[in-house]
């Protein structure tokens, strides 16, 4: 059932992302990442971030196929929040493109999550991590405002530069 529910996922992304993307995505690369350290810099360099902001966030750190690579939650952070930041993770990695960009796209895209069993959300706080031209996943954090989470995880995109 899993894997009807994933196949049926991929079709739709494969199929669906072409047609409504404005610019195509950059291609996935071969090994999913990124690695665990380069993760790891990625999430203290958010959490600094969040820390000069005076807000406090979780973030998590997928690889293109949406798999969680490192996720952190700081003190006092809502518990949802880890999901929530994967979930926009995972929206930048499949996309190629910052969460909160979809326009009304998004909507497509939760649509397409739900049916696979997988969490999509098309809220600002994640952008995609490439590479090399090539999409290795998405940082996306979650906690404070849209805005103070996409500087968080676009201070932790720097981190991997």
């Amino acid at each position: 059932m899993k894997l009807q529910r994933l196949s049926i996922f991929v079709f739709a992304m494969q199929t669906a992302i072409p047609v409504v993307a404005q610019t195509p995505p950059p291609s996935a690369a071969a090994v999913p990442g990124p690695s665990l350290a380069n993760a790891e810099k990625m999430l203290a360099a958010a959490r600094a971030k969040a820390m000069e902001m005076g807000v406090g966030v979780s973030c998590a750190v997928v690889d293109v196929h949406g798999d969680l690579v490192a996720a952190a939650r700081m003190d006092g952070v809502g518990f949802l929040t880890v999901t929530v930041a994967q979930g926009k993770a995972r929206t930048s990695a499949f996309t190629g493109q910052p969460s909160g960009g979809l326009g009304e796209r998004g909507a497509l895209f939760q649509s397409v999550g739900s049916a696979a069993g997988q969490t999509l959300l098309t809220i600002q706080g994640a952008v995609p991590i490439v590479q090399g031209g090539k999409r290795l996943g998405g940082i996306g954090c979650s906690g404070a405002t849209s805005q103070q989470d996409d500087e968080a995880a676009r201070a932790g995109l720097m981190a991997s530069q």
